[in-house]
């Protein structure tokens, strides 16, 4: 199938935001006087989630106690969002070569809206994805379709001229709902041990360059 339209998702795939959660998840744990967490311990989890971090480093808790380290935790990344953040080194060409053949691409994360606009305000990127769809943007996320295809629609794509590329299983899983190609970021915030056996992908990418290589070559 010809592809014309490249989507993201954006922790762990697009970009390398594992600093600055590392920073704002171990602030939190300081305030609450917990021991920090070991950095590699904390990328493997970042996919997961906000409550997954929250969880990691304050096993046992529940409620409003949890929700409240959450909050906490949530702020911090808010105030620090883009201070280490950076496109995944050996992606930026794909992208220059994305804006070069005036393809469209677009971002798809389950990310919320309030940090994926803060984040993306200061991501400068060769030309700009022609959509952006965050975690609350529907009333349903990935590993739901209609996120990918909301996206898809807005890019001027049909599906099946999609890839949509994650490092998450529900990536795949969403791409494969919607109907697109699916490309397994395998470079990104895994847990330990996962294996390309799991996933059933279209394509694996072992490094962010890979992505650069496939856009080269198959676009």
């Amino acid at each position: 199938m010809s592809i014309q339209c490249v989507l993201f998702d954006l922790d762990g795939t697009l970009l390398d935001t594992s600093y600055d959660f590392a920073y704002a998840l171990n602030q939190t744990c300081r305030h609450y006087e917990q021991q920090p967490l070991r950095y590699q311990d904390i990328r493997k989890t970042v996919s997961q989630g906000g409550l997954a971090m929250t969880q990691l480093a304050f096993p046992g808790l529940e409620g409003e106690e949890l929700e409240a380290r959450r909050q906490f935790f949530l702020d911090v990344y808010f105030k620090n969002i883009d201070h280490h953040t950076r496109v995944f080194p050996g992606l930026e060409a794909g992208l220059a070569e994305i804006a070069q053949k005036n393809l469209n691409w677009g971002i798809v994360t389950n990310k919320p809206g309030w940090l994926t606009e803060k984040l993306l305000e200061n991501i400068s990127f060769p030309s700009k994805p022609l959509s952006v769809i965050s975690g609350d943007t529907l009333s349903v996320r990935k590993p739901h379709p209609e996120p990918l295809l909301l996206a898809a629609q807005q890019c001027g794509a049909e599906p099946e001229n999609c890839i949509y590329i994650g490092d998450h299983p529900r990536d795949i899983e969403a791409g494969i709902n919607a109907g697109m190609q699916t490309g397994a970021a395998m470079f990104g915030y895994l847990p330990e041990g996962a294996q390309e056996t799991a996933w059933p992908a279209n394509h694996f990418f072992e490094t962010p360059i890979e992505i650069t290589h496939f856009i080269r070559e198959q676009l």
